[in-house]
């Protein structure tokens, strides 16, 4: 490249500000101004079908299945643990600039944990026959109905729109961790009152269960517990057809629709240990389980678009150290290979002025001025032809021309060089002049400094277009340096301390497949064949207006 590449700027999607109470807020699941459709019918389509389920199962519900008494332990142990890590998921989602919802969701995490530990350690034949802690008969069953009841309305405060001035104080990015202590440290607080009262004030506590038969608590709880869930499920339909924004949070629908089904199965099913007691812990365990999936694939997609973007990164770092090495060898053309022509020019002027040099000498002195003033055009318009390459607005200009024309403007322009124009040379060739003679003043500069005399430019009619081979007398390109030939500013080691910028093959390939020709080196002969086509590709011709002299045409 003659120029650092430009890489182009990546859309710029903002960090999330948590402003989703209920408005389309632009860019969702990854389009501008829509919502995600996709996600939103996944998510009431598992809801929906949950509802079914239930209703299947309540007409089985009062089946026995018989006791297993590791179903249990196993149950509570699972769902603490799954509550306890979606809890922590969260909130550290929260912490790190998630938004405000995903807070109010891990307080429903939150409680559950602490009801479901103190369940577990109350429930009679869990860890002691009548339970632990001072524990009544029914104090396992309040704290069940305490448990579902704070989960259900935590999930659909989660999702209900909210008064814009607490939406506001949640979403600040400052105190976010004294705001995450204070909350969870209230919610803990409230469940741990209500676990004082079923163990330590265990006296008091209303007698709702007959042994394992649950058609007291049904009496006592069943309507307030319908609507309860029936009221955390109106508020989080509300929220969720309210917002077009869609997380992990919209998934707290179907916990809230699983824990419903949770509730009514308990109720209903009329003692432990049957088809519906057994279908309610499923719920239980779906309700606590489905929010984790959501943010564990959300987790996982976030992985995966860091990765991309570190590749994309590297690769852009890539092309940056790239550019800056490009930029360093031209600025090392400019100062080096360009000076030396520009100092040789102004010496040979410097002589001229002095009225007393022979005639011949100063002659000699000009010709030498118009090689050197050749050798610095012909690297300022490698220069120029590779910058217009990268930036794609390289053009062609072609025009019928005779082969023998360009052949012998091309050795006109080296006197000093013993140079052969062999083949067709009546041939017409439909070319750029300026270009084509750029490309042949390439190949010969390259022939004159490396090889050896003579050089040859040999003409051939060819199927659909002309053949021009370039040769010289030397020993070729090195065998290890043949693949790197055309590469810009590819140099090869032996000719590295040469003046030249590195440019003339890679212009010269650039010129050629603007023609929509080829040009290759043949390694057995040690020279170069190109091929330009009767009608060069449309696509590579533009309307620049050439801005010097053309070469002789037919």
């Amino acid at each position: 490249m003659v120029a650092a590449r430009l890489i182009s700027p990546q859309p710029h999607t903002p960090a999330s500000t948590g402003r989703d109470d209920g408005r389309d807020e632009g860019r969702v699941d990854g389009r501008e101004g829509r919502p995600g459709d996709t996600a939103r019918r996944t998510v009431l389509l598992v809801a929906a079908a949950l509802v079914p389920v239930v209703l299947a199962l309540l007409l089985v519900a009062r089946q026995p299945l018989g006791e297993v008494p590791a179903f249990l332990p196993a149950f509570l142990t699972l769902v603490l643990g799954i509550d306890l890590l979606t809890a922590v998921l969260l909130t550290e989602q929260y912490r790190t600039g998630a938004g405000p919802r995903l807070l109010v969701l891990s307080w429903a995490y939150t409680f559950s944990s602490v009801t479901v530990f103190f369940h577990g350690l109350t429930f009679p034949g869990v860890l002691a026959p009548e339970g632990l802690m001072n524990a009544a008969p029914s104090s396992a069953a309040w704290l069940w109905t305490s448990w579902h009841a704070g989960f259900a309305l935590l999930l659909g405060l989660a999702l209900v729109p909210w008064p814009r001035a607490v939406h506001d104080l949640l979403v600040r990015p400052e105190a976010r961790s004294r705001r995450i202590l204070t909350t969870h440290g209230t919610v803990v607080l409230v469940a741990l009152t209500v676990v004082v009262w079923t163990t330590i004030g265990s006296a008091t506590v209303p007698a709702v269960l007959d042994g394992a038969d649950y058609t007291a608590l049904s009496r006592a709880v069943g309507l307030p517990m319908a609507a309860v869930v029936l009221v955390s499920l109106g508020l989080a339909l509300r929220g969720f057809a309210a917002r077009r924004r869609l997380g992990p949070e919209g998934w707290a629908l179907v916990a809230v629709v699983a824990t419903g089904g949770d509730v009514a199965l308990t109720l209903l099913a009329g003692d432990r240990f049957t088809l519906g007691w057994y279908a309610a812990r499923s719920l239980a365990l779906a309700a606590a389980v489905v929010v984790l999936l959501a943010l564990l694939r959300e987790i996982t997609a976030l992985h995966r678009r860091v990765r991309h973007d570190a590749v994309r990164l590297a690769a852009q770092n890539a092309d940056l150290r790239e550019a800056q090495a490009a930029r360093d060898h031209l600025t090392a053309v400019v100062t080096h290979d360009m000076r030396i022509p520009v100092t040789g020019i102004a010496g040979y002027l410097e002589l001229l002025e002095d009225a007393d040099l022979p005639r011949d000498q100063a002659t000699r002195m000009v010709h030498r001025g118009q090689e050197l003033t050749r050798r610095l055009t012909l690297m300022i318009e490698d220069l120029l032809t590779a910058a217009k390459s990268d930036q794609g607005v390289l053009g062609i200009h072609p025009r019928t021309l005779r082969v023998g024309s360009v052949f012998e403007e091309v050795a006109a322009a080296f006197p000093d060089a013993e140079i052969h124009l062999e083949g067709d040379l009546a041939l017409p060739l439909v070319a750029d002049p300026l270009r084509l003679q750029q490309v042949l003043d390439n190949l010969v500069t390259n022939a004159v400094k490396y090889g050896a005399p003579p050089v040859r430019l040999r003409a051939e009619a060819a199927d659909g277009g002309v053949a021009i081979a370039v040769d010289d007398a030397g020993a070729g390109v090195p065998e290890t340096f043949v693949d790197h030939l055309f590469d810009r500013y590819s140099r090869a080691p032996e000719h590295e301390d040469a003046a030249g910028s590195g440019l003339g093959l890679s212009v010269v390939r650039d010129l050629v497949h603007a023609h929509g020709g080829t040009v290759s080196y043949d390694r057995a002969r040690g020279g170069f064949d190109l091929f330009f086509p009767d009608r060069p590709t449309v696509a590579s011709l533009s309307t620049e207006v050439p801005t010097t002299v053309p070469v002789a045409e037919v």
